[in-house]
């Protein structure tokens, strides 16, 4: 029987939800509902080094800076939503991007940036250094030298070394060389081994990328086991979002579960660099 936050997560067989792959092909949309893939196909051409989806919409990162499609984009299908460019484009090459409390947040190499007022946007400003930039999600960043938060005066550290992702939504978990952290009275380990990439929805599912897949699901009591994908090529990426949870492949196999296993499907794009999962629609 699912638990009530199991159905939060797989509840709902209807409607459609907009996943978003960044790779060097561009940055393919892709409609699926419920366990099922449907039409795909880029929306952007070109270089795509990061991709964020939420409630006010699709954030990319490419070559000519930070693209934005809003969430209100009336157009039904993924591959068909029109981006525009998000304040000036000198910023050098976009590690990651995400939804931070206030607009985006975007990191390069060692800087991360916010807009100076948003959705109209002019320019990037700087709001601090570290050094080099893995990921970032919500208020926190991960880097090589750590975990750090955005707050009103800047960056602060916060803990842990050779951080490679973050999830901030619900209890915060990192991703590290030596294990998996979640924060609670400061990091605990729950989990050894390396890891690059970690995903979690905020009530209690979470997927951990290292040697193999890992997951947590909510009624395991934080404990942590062994998932696999149906394919053989090595997952670069996964997400939440919409009633479903998704993986990227090395050779751009999109991996798609809502609750009865998973489903795959070769999408065709090279280089992947991100995935993002839209909140979904009815």
């Amino acid at each position: 029987m699912q638990t009530l936050t199991e159905k939060r997560v797989f509840g709902s067989k209807h409607g459609t939800t907009d996943v978003f792959v960044a790779s060097s092909t561009g940055l393919l949309g892709v409609t699926v509902s419920a366990d099922q893939l449907g039409e795909f196909g880029l929306t952007i051409r070109g270089e795509t080094t990061a991709v964020a989806a939420g409630e006010a919409g699709i954030l990319a990162g490419t070559a000519d800076g930070v693209q934005y499609s809003p969430a209100d984009d009336k157009r039904s299908i993924a591959q068909s939503r029109v981006f525009e460019s998000v304040g000036d484009n000198s910023l050098d090459e976009i590690v990651d991007l995400t939804w931070g409390p206030d607009g985006p947040v975007v990191a390069t190499a060692n800087q991360v940036w916010v807009t100076d007022e948003w959705p109209t946007a002019d320019a990037w400003v700087p709001v601090g250094d570290c050094e080099e930039i893995r990921a970032v999600s919500g208020s926190l960043v991960a880097a090589s030298d750590g975990v750090y938060r955005l707050g009103n005066q800047g960056l602060d550290h916060v803990g842990l070394t050779d951080v490679n992702d973050v999830a901030a939504h619900g209890t915060p978990l990192a991703a590290t060389s030596e294990g998996l952290f979640s924060l609670g009275n400061g990091w605990q380990q729950v989990a050894r081994g390396a890891f690059r990439r970690l995903a979690s929805d905020g009530h209690g599912h979470a997927h951990a990328i290292g040697d193999g897949l890992i997951t947590r699901e909510a009624s395991t009591a934080d404990g942590w086991v062994e998932d696999s994908l149906p394919v053989d090529s090595q997952a670069v990426d996964v997400a939440y979002g919409g009633g479903v949870v998704v993986a990227i492949t090395e050779n751009g196999t999109l991996c798609l579960a809502a609750g009865d296993g998973w489903r795959h499907q070769l999408v065709g794009v090279r280089g992947v660099r991100g995935l993002a999962v839209g909140p979904g629609s009815t």
